[in-house]
């Protein structure tokens, strides 16, 4: 198989080139194949442990590379044969493995540095274009440098190499043919799970309440969440446990508070305890109220999610399958070692990287596509929408929708980094700058309506609805350069971690199947740690049991609402992020510093000189004026709530971690003037 390493024998026709090219696309693909291999170990949660899954699926990532880069170069060979019939072997073979070699270095450099060149930008965006300009040029120098060492290998030496590729092609073929699917049983119907529904939980990352139609808004096109609520139940007044995404899902998805689920802080390596029981788990092992037991495979579980929601988490436990789009990764089968291992495979990230610059909501094609292949099982399924979420960058189709085509500004697009240049003070938005800005917001609003249609209707047309629970919430809300301050401390708010309402005020909107024979809105006071008791009652089933304090479920059944035969299941809804806490009641809102709150003296009254606020919500809806001074009496009662709140919570508020986020935000308290307590000359 080894070709000479000179070009004494005759140059040869396209076959000699083709022929070559296969060797070349062998020899790539065995050595990224097995390089990537064991950067995709060291990087997998679940990476496998044992000698021969790993061995497999090292065979099996070379196996992948060494098809896709044979392909590849068979085609450069065709393509560049003219340029190439004059030479002998040994130059042909330098060549396509320089473009071969070559190549697979760019993609490395590309990928490996996007953290730290640029980050944050559009990947089409002239810095990030320029870089990966330089990095081509860099990678294809790196592939000549190493095709000629390799060429100069004895010819015995190559052919050995080639051998070694095709064994392990052949064992990777094998291995992955021994991989088959443990998930065959999981939500099939039987006896135990006939009579119980679907699920499917829709999560909007960052979208207000207060944009969509059905809660009051005449300037955004929502129809398909308000075709859910009109039909449906739709709840006012819900509000999110945390004003960032990690731990508002360990919320949701536990129907635990912050400080009892664990996951306080959004950080790299940091998971929720394992001992927290998710709503996909609990599907797999809970107890029906008439005491049966629901077996391990009663619900096949799916997600796919977008942003920084990962199942490396600990959040998505008790799910089967899980799709990630900010990491690449396309649908994994958490029990197959190969479906694990290849979704870490750098090849498959940038492919998944691609098709989603193709389909810009892949993340609801690929639910789409599961929902029709298990529409004949009982399944738990939720989706993570991003289009609210910086960046506000929706498909042109949206955009036209809202936005102003006479702008002439810096915001095409709104991304992270122009929230930091604009809170840093490199640059003052102007009125139609912050009118753009919330016209990309609209249109990404109008843009998850539309993918929740595509659910929805997908559905429909499968002739599920009618058996399926559907929920769309947000984790959080966002705020999209508000004033807020007061006092002449005023300045704007962007994206979110702040404890304004714009934040914590979230949709809640359920399909009636279910849960009430005719359309309710409800205007009660709910949190987000409400829907895994209500979807746990809706199905029949008891709650986790509770065996420490940890284990407590904090939420409370909504059934009893939607049955009417309660007005209120709670009097207050509380939320924290690691700064700030806040209680309310549905007219006053208390906001005050953790630090207050962890104060040797619990007993003491609240001072103005903290960063204390006092709302009266239902005339200040935009959080203005701080009536601390003028209505003591409701801090007072709102504060003895919220310490009583806090004492029975497991985790102290001073074991609350602050995250560069959250540094940030103190950052901007000292520029607005709280940086030695607000007021704190007023008795002067």
């Amino acid at each position: 198989m080894a070709t000479r390493n000179d070009d004494s024998r005759p140059p040869g026709g396209v076959a000699a080139t083709l022929w070559v090219a296969l060797l070349a696309g062998l020899t790539t693909g065995l050595l990224f194949g097995l390089a990537d291999a064991v950067v995709a170990g060291l990087r997998a949660p679940d990476a496998p442990r044992d000698l021969i899954g790993a061995l497999g699926c090292a065979a099996a990532a070379v196996l992948n590379y060494g098809l896709l880069w044979c392909g590849l170069l068979l085609v450069a060979g065709i393509l560049l044969h003219p340029l190439l019939r004059r030479s002998g072997h040994a130059t042909r073979l330098r060549a396509l493995l320089a473009l071969g070699l070559g190549g697979m270095a760019f993609l490395e450099l590309y990928w490996w540095t996007r953290p730290y060149l640029f980050y944050g930008h559009h990947s089409l965006s002239p810095e990030r274009l320029i870089t990966a300009g330089v990095q081509l040029v860099l990678g294809l120098l790196v592939g000549w440098a190493l095709a000629g060492l390799l060429v100069r290998l004895p010819a015995a030496l190559r052919g050995a190499l080639h051998g070694l590729a095709l064994v392990l092609w052949l064992g990777g073929a094998l291995f992955i043919w021994s991989e088959h699917s443990q998930l065959a049983s999981y939500g099939r119907i039987d006896e135990t799970n006939r009579d119980l529904p679907n699920v499917l939980l829709v999560v909007v990352d960052a979208l207000r309440a207060d944009v969509l139609g059905c809660y009051g808004n005449e300037e955004v096109a929502t129809p398909n969440i308000d075709s859910l609520a009109r039909k449906g139940v739709l709840f006012e007044h819900c509000h999110a446990q945390a004003p960032y995404t990690w731990t508002s899902f360990g919320s949701i998805l536990t129907g635990k508070y912050p400080r009892r689920h664990g996951l306080v802080a959004q950080k790299a390596g940091r998971r929720m305890a394992q001992s927290n029981v998710t709503l996909p788990y609990h599907l797999k092992t809970a107890h029906t109220h008439g005491g049966a037991s629901l077996e391990d495979h009663a619900y096949l579980g799916g997600t796919f999610m977008t942003g920084a929601l990962s199942q490396g988490t600990g959040l998505m436990r008790g799910f089967d399958v899980y799709a990630e789009a900010m990491f690449g990764h396309d649908l994994v089968e958490i029990s197959s070692q190969w479906s694990v291992f290849r979704s870490e495979l750098l090849l498959s990230i940038v492919k998944n990287k691609l098709e989603q610059r193709v389909d810009s909501s892949l993340v609801v094609s690929l639910a789409r596509h599961w929902l029709r292949s298990h529409a004949d099982r009982r399944f738990m399924a939720m989706v993570h929408l991003y289009s609210t979420h910086t960046p506000y960058d929706p498909p042109n189709e949206y955009k036209k929708l809202y936005c102003d085509p006479a702008y002439d500004g810096p915001f095409k697009s709104f991304y992270s980094y122009h929230r930091e240049a604009i809170e840093r003070g490199d640059y003052e938005p102007t009125e139609a700058d912050i009118a753009q800005i919330w016209n990309l917001y609209k249109a990404g609003v109008t843009f998850a309506d539309a993918m929740v249609g595509e659910l929805v209707k997908e559905l429909d047309d499968l002739g599920v609805l009618e058996d399926t629970l559907v929920i769309v919430t947000a984790d959080h809300g966002e705020s999209l350069g508000e004033l807020h301050g007061g006092e002449g401390h005023e300045r704007r708010l962007w994206e979110h971690n702040h404890m304004v309402d714009t934040n914590l005020r979230v949709p809640l909107v359920m399909s009636r199947k279910l849960s009430t024979d005719q359309a309710r809105r409800i205007d009660a006071l709910v949190e987000s740690v409400d829907i895994f008791p209500t979807i746990c009652d809706l199905l029949g089933i008891d709650l986790p049991p509770a065996t420490g304090p940890r284990d407590v479920v904090d939420g409370k059944s909504l059934l009893p609402l939607l049955r009417e035969e309660v007005e209120a299941v709670r009097k207050y809804s509380f939320s924290e992020n690691p700064t700030f806490l806040s209680v309310q009641d549905g007219r006053w809102k208390l906001i005050v510093e953790r630090d207050d709150l962890a104060s040797e003296d619990p007993g003491a009254p609240l001072k103005y000189g903290a960063y204390t606020r006092l709302f009266d919500l239902e005339h200040d809806p935009q959080e203005h004026n701080n009536l601390l001074r003028e209505e003591p009496e409701q801090a007072e009662r709102l504060l003895a709530a919220l310490r009583a709140w806090d004492a029975q919570m497991p985790i102290p508020v001073s074991e609350m971690r602050r995250t560069p986020r959250d540094l940030e935000q103190e950052e901007l308290l000292k520029q607005l003037g709280y940086a030695g307590g607000i007021g704190e000359d007023e008795d002067d």
